[in-house]
């Protein structure tokens, strides 16, 4: 995706380095699979200059589509606002938004000692350029709003996402790949999780569930058990869809929260 020549008083320099999903570690080594457990395409770095000492570089990753767009920017996310793409995060020098497949980040190499106006002013000129809309992944509209802690929600496909976000067990015992789409999330009081997640069909997800179970739980035909660390699980399917609820507090609580999530994630429409 070609970027403007200019923004403001800021001019793009030569052309861009462009890597794909297996040259991107030579550019960002072991963080490149963070991007390939999503549908990720490929990241042009660009840079922009203005004056004589000040530049900023531009990474625009080709996430392949909208929801990978949304699930990578939601991947360790803290705050999000809304004025650029349709929502930003800003960390120090660095300025990060997603907006159609599209996640970008802008950084500030040499600029003053606030660079937020310069971060919003380029990253504002990139969203202009860019396909406007994204949608995010229709798993996230499934989460019970009740308790649900902000920002805590985390769009991924594969078992080691979970487990950075939630060690679960060493095994992938959900059965999860490229195929899968699951989002996490945490609830008050305390910090009990629920993941849902969407197979490719429904026996995928009773043999998941199953796995799951006998794992966890200690016998596929238990719906909510107490762990050893006296926290309760509770698990349940509705079509392609598992709900599974971690470290609740109470087994009531467990179990009211899962039953929730299996009602909402029936409304959903494939």
């Amino acid at each position: 995706m070609p970027l403007p020549e200019t923004i403001g008083g800021w001019v793009l320099q030569d052309d861009p380095v462009t890597y794909d999903r297996e040259s991107i570690f030579d550019y960002i080594n072991g963080a490149g699979e963070v991007y390939r457990s999503y549908a990720f395409n490929q990241v042009s770095v660009e840079r922009y200059q203005r004056e004589e000492a000040e530049t900023v570089t531009v990474e625009v990753f080709d996430m392949g589509t909208p929801h990978d767009a949304w699930g990578v920017f939601s991947y360790a996310r803290e705050e999000e606002e809304t004025g650029i793409g349709e929502a930003f995060e800003r960390k120090g020098s660095i300025l990060c938004f997603w907006q159609n497949r599209f996640y970008v980040c802008v950084s500030a190499d040499q600029v003053g000692e606030d660079p937020g106006p310069v971060l919003e002013e380029v990253a504002g000129g990139i969203s202009q350029h860019l396909p406007f809309g994204g949608e995010r992944p229709p798993l996230v509209r499934a989460l019970p709003p009740a308790d649900l802690v902000p920002l805590s929600d985390r769009y991924f496909h594969l078992h080691q996402t979970l487990n950075y976000n939630y060690y679960l067990v060493r095994e992938n015992v959900l059965n999860l790949s490229p195929d899968t789409d699951a989002v996490l999330a945490r609830y008050a009081p305390g910090s009990t999780y629920l993941v849902l997640i969407r197979y490719p069909d429904e026996s995928e997800a009773a043999a998941a569930l199953s796995s799951f179970r006998e794992a966890v739980l200690g016998a596929e035909e238990v719906e909510t058990a107490e762990g050893l660390d006296g926290k309760f699980y509770s698990s349940g399917q509705e079509g392609v869809y598992l709900a599974l609820v971690l470290d609740g507090a109470t087994e009531s609580a467990a179990e009211a929260l899962c039953l929730m999530a299996l009602e909402r994630l029936a409304t959903l429409q494939d």
